[in-house]
């Protein structure tokens, strides 16, 4: 375990080394707003954008959003829970940073090397280089007490003995609650449990077998259905609430750049809408009851402001335009915007590399658009595609590079890829009479 108290005689010592101090001071402060972007850009300098911009080329242009993912963890957009960290100098103004968070009961370590330059009479970061990252420390099984997040509800767990564990959560004030009971013939391995009605409403009914998965930094509970199809996922990684959790991914699938009616560039980002580069307005999400509805008020950018209700296609983003009627449900009044995806360059459904299909906005959508986000995740590792449809559209985008052989892309997923391939699968298979489309 790190000794890491900042005593005045310890912050006595490290002014000794202003460099450690400063790197000392950087963690200690940004741990405090998350690393968010706007903090670490006012430590980096032009050479350490460029680092970030040509290494990570599906992040946004600045690259601040991959500068997060150095500082503080090793993918995702979960930030974990900061537990400590180390500054070690390696050479003259060369230094490691040896950073340790928390998920859930797991501790993971990161390494990452850093160059410093002067500017004026301070400092800022102008190399990196990420070196490793492991489990330190781990706990087996579904922990009492632990959070299940699913869309915007958190379910948690109780476990009443070593075979059985109840999960209860709030809907809207409705008792939800289902029970699992350990297999005894499959290792981290569930099935529903007697009455599972007893304690409240069970809306997965109609799961036959629950796979319980801790690999990546990840702990889910896979409901797989009796044709063996994955129809939802329960993430307890998660350290933050459900509706945040549904607000940052929702936010995750409108992010991009778009063309617009007038041809001008609009990138969406992370609650600002800029034009041409400019911030020229700002949106928030409408939630009822801590539920995401996939309604959006925009304030700023003259013929956008209002209240729209924001439909994921293929081609961008359809915003139609709704009000409220005597009930407070949102009804669209006819008038739309289209906002066409103007990024040729990166795949239209990037965000499915890291994150987690679990909010069930995915389900909105067309099949034809669903079979194209599937094939897109392996296309994106370089899948040759064989279908005349699947050809004449990845053979369109630049970014798209097929392999001489499919041999081992699949091998190359990641845990969270080869999770939304399967859930986006079990929704293609369903009868369109059981499914809710908005999209066109």
């Amino acid at each position: 375990m790190f000794a890491f108290s900042l005593t005045a005689k310890a912050q006595t010592a490290q002014w000794k080394d202003e460099g450690k101090a400063f790197l000392e001071k950087f963690y200690r402060e940004g741990t405090e707003c998350y690393f968010n972007n706007n903090y670490v850009k006012m430590y980096l300098t032009k050479n350490a954008t460029k680092f970030l911009k040509d290494s990570y080329p599906y992040d946004n242009d600045n690259g601040e959003g991959m500068a997060t993912w150095l500082f503080y963890q090793e993918g995702g957009w979960d930030l974990g829970d900061f537990r400590e960290y180390r500054v070690n100098k390696v050479k003259e103004n060369t230094y490691r940073v040896i950073f340790r968070s928390n998920f859930n009961e797991d501790v993971y370590e990161y390494s990452t090397l850093f160059g410093l330059v002067n500017v004026g009479n301070t400092w800022a970061i102008d190399t990196m280089k990420p070196e490793s990252g492991r489990l330190v420390g781990q706990e087996q099984g579904i922990k009492d007490g632990s959070t299940w997040n699913i869309g915007s509800l958190d379910y948690e767990a109780k476990v009443e003995d070593v075979n059985t564990i109840t999960f209860r959560a709030m809907s809207e004030g409705e008792e939800l609650s289902f029970r699992l009971k350990a297999n005894p013939d499959k290792e981290d391995e569930y099935v529903l449990g007697d009455n599972p009605h007893a304690d409240g409403y069970n809306p997965y009914s109609d799961i036959t077998r629950v796979k319980y998965i801790k690999n990546d930094g990840w702990k889910l509970l896979c409901l797989y259905d009796q044709k063996g199809r994955l129809q939802n996922i329960l993430d307890g990684t998660q350290s933050v609430s459900g509706e945040k959790v549904a607000e940052s991914k929702w936010t995750a699938q409108l992010s991009g750049e778009y063309t617009d009616r007038y041809g001008d560039n609009l990138e969406i980002g992370w609650g600002i809408i800029y034009e041409k580069g400019v911030a020229r307005a700002e949106y928030k999400h409408i939630t009822f009851n801590g539920t995401i509805t996939g309604v959006i008020s925009i304030s700023g950018l003259t013929y956008l402001e209002g209240t729209w209700e924001a439909v994921v296609t293929l081609k961008g983003l359809t915003l139609y335009q709704v009000e409220p009627d005597e009930y407070g449900m949102y009804k669209r009044n006819g008038h739309k915007e289209l906002l066409t995806w103007s990024r040729n360059d990166r795949p239209r459904f990037n965000y499915t590399w890291s994150t987690l299909l679990n909010d069930g906005q995915f389900r909105r959508l067309k099949k034809s658009t669903l079979r194209i986000m599937r094939n897109e995740i392996l296309a994106r590792h370089g899948y040759m595609v064989s279908s005349p449809d699947l050809v004449e559209f990845f053979g369109s985008q630049s970014w798209f590079s097929p392999r001489p052989s499919n041999d081992d892309v699949f091998d190359e997923l990641s845990l969270v890829e080869q999770l939304n391939i399967e859930l986006i699968k079990a929704e293609e298979a369903k009868s369109d009479g059981d499914r809710y489309v908005t999209e066109e």
